[in-house]
């Protein structure tokens, strides 16, 4: 079985609102290419950006989720149908609810065992400052209202530098976490996201691969093949 893994999109409800930018006609041909070629795409997670509402909670969330989808109707639809395979990130937590987005997936095929989960699970800061970071991000979308969005880019960008600095290092949270995986599921690979920064770690217990971002105009994806066992990072 052949199998794509990409995440991080972060389409909002406003061009100006996201990270996404790509044209809408130019990213599903890429998908086109994808279909082509995989069994199965696994969206793993923080697809949609529904935290910037200018009221934070559920309901604007899930009004962000909706503009989002209307905005690039197509790409919407593609990711509803097989075979594409959708979780839920911390930005996209709503789709759990309204598209059945689980937080997990495990795809067991060719004698091998795939495990995915999009990773904030492992952020320090999301799981010891919960509150502050969902501030932060609702705070880079008012920035964003604002027409300061180079302000909002610059907060973003040093965020993910800062954390890859610190924590994504063979024995940082993410990549640890991703080895406690290999032993919890039996798994062979497990694939996340959420830093943006493509990773790939061999363990004895099995691989680690981070499938980076397909944000700020990038195409990065991990592609696996279950049969010969390889597993590639990709950019496109």
């Amino acid at each position: 079985m052949r199998i794509a893994a990409l995440s991080d999109l972060h389409i909002g409800a406003h061009g100006w609102m996201d990270e996404f930018r790509h044209r809408e006609a130019h990213f599903l041909s890429f998908l086109d290419r994808l279909e082509a070629s995989f069994d199965a795409i696994v969206l793993v997670g923080d697809v949609f950006q529904t935290d910037h509402a200018w009221l934070p909670g559920r309901r604007g969330a899930l009004r962000q989720l909706r503009a989002a989808q209307r905005r690039l109707p197509e790409l919407a639809r593609r990711f509803s149908r097989p075979p594409y395979r959708y979780l839920h990130g911390n930005h996209d937590a709503v789709a759990r609810e309204h598209l059945q987005a689980p937080e997990t997936l495990q795809i067991e095929a060719d004698g091998r065992r795939v495990f995915f989960i999009h990773g904030h699970q492992f952020d320090p800061l999301f799981r010891r400052a919960y509150a502050l970071t969902r501030a932060a991000s609702w705070f880079t979308g008012r920035l964003r209202y604002a027409g300061l969005r180079p302000i909002a880019e610059w907060f973003e960008s040093n965020d993910i530098r800062i954390k890859h600095e610190r924590f994504h290092h063979d024995d940082g949270p993410y990549l640890s976490a991703g080895r406690d995986l290999l032993r919890e599921h039996g798994a062979d690979i497990v694939v996340m996201g959420h830093t943006h920064v493509p990773v790939r770690v061999e363990y004895p217990e099995g691989l680690v691969v981070n499938s980076g971002s397909c944000s700020v105009g990038q195409r990065s994806y991990v592609a696996i093949d279950t049969r010969s066992g390889d597993v590639e990072l990709r950019r496109s």
